[in-house]
């Protein structure tokens, strides 16, 4: 791919939809004061794909809920907006549309996002989250962070489909070959779609940088590196996949950010012991 066909890529990527409706209503709802959880949780019933994903991660062991919760007012109680907010968002990117003749397996990378998402949060709070970091917006980043090959895969799913073929055939890491395919990567076609749909700038980051942290800014630093730490960590424990089955380096800029050889293995320890309850709530 030339650089004039590389720059119809991102208007392509630019002229996707806008963030759902259902969204856009819940960012808003959240960020109002006067809102409460049964607002929350009446407009939630309107969608089935975000209520009944909410009910069943508060209801899994993996969230540590030893009751059944029908009610999504209750759930949203027990959560938090942050946190459904969260989650609503993640829904919405990872259940849209993907062709039946994508190679790429959406089980597996659902399962290594949420996997990437708490091994984040893991990290971030075994390091010493900062005053201005919380740890919704860390889960977030990563469960966002290859947001990228989920759009490469729905809206050029021909092209990705050499890229996953590339990677099969050379045993290459997915982002080389879709550099060498598309002539960008997961990370930059994530970045055109999160600041389209205005996701918070500490996430935009976190997923334009979370394999270049030597540009990321200085302030997002830490997240950018927690995410990169947590990708290698779910690669090196084998919990779902990202789209290959290398094992990238660790970027030796982590250490500057508090995240010790110790840190990774304690955040590793704690994502196997809750392995079994991630993989039953993304494959059931």
């Amino acid at each position: 791919m030339d650089v004039t066909s590389k720059r119809i890529l991102i208007h392509k990527i630019n002229n996707l939809p806008t963030l759902p409706a259902i969204l856009s209503k819940i960012i808003e709802l959240t960020e109002s004061r006067s809102s409460t959880a049964h607002d929350l949780g009446e407009l939630l019933s309107k969608d089935p794909s975000i209520s009944s994903l909410i009910l069943k991660l508060v209801n899994s062991a993996y969230y540590g809920n030893l009751r059944h919760i029908s009610s999504i007012n209750h759930a949203t109680v027990i959560l938090g907006f942050q946190m459904v907010k969260t989650i609503a968002m993640g829904v919405s990117v990872y259940q849209t549309r993907t062709r039946s003749d994508s190679h790429f397996d959406r089980e597996l990378f659902w399962l290594h996002s949420l996997s990437v998402a708490y091994c984040s949060q893991v990290i971030a709070t075994t390091a010493g989250l900062p005053r201005d970091l919380n740890k919704d917006t860390v889960f977030l980043s990563g469960l966002l962070h290859d947001v990228g090959k989920v759009i490469f895969d729905n809206y050029f799913t021909e092209d990705y489909t050499r890229v996953t073929e590339l990677v099969e055939r050379k045993d290459l890491w997915i982002g080389h070959a879709e550099m060498f395919t598309l002539q960008m990567n997961h990370c930059e076609a994530g970045f055109y779609l999160a600041r389209k749909w205005q996701f918070p700038e500490p996430v935009t980051n976190a997923i334009r940088f979370h394999h270049n942290l030597e540009k990321c800014p200085e302030q997002h630093a830490f997240l950018c590196a927690v995410v990169h730490a947590a990708d290698h960590c779910c690669r090196k424990l084998g919990i779902g996949s990202g789209g290959d089955h290398t094992l990238p380096k660790l970027n030796p800029e982590i250490v500057k950010q508090g995240l010790t050889d110790e840190v990774l293995e304690k955040a590793m320890h704690v994502v196997e012991q809750n392995r079994q309850q991630l993989e039953e709530f993304v494959i059931g």
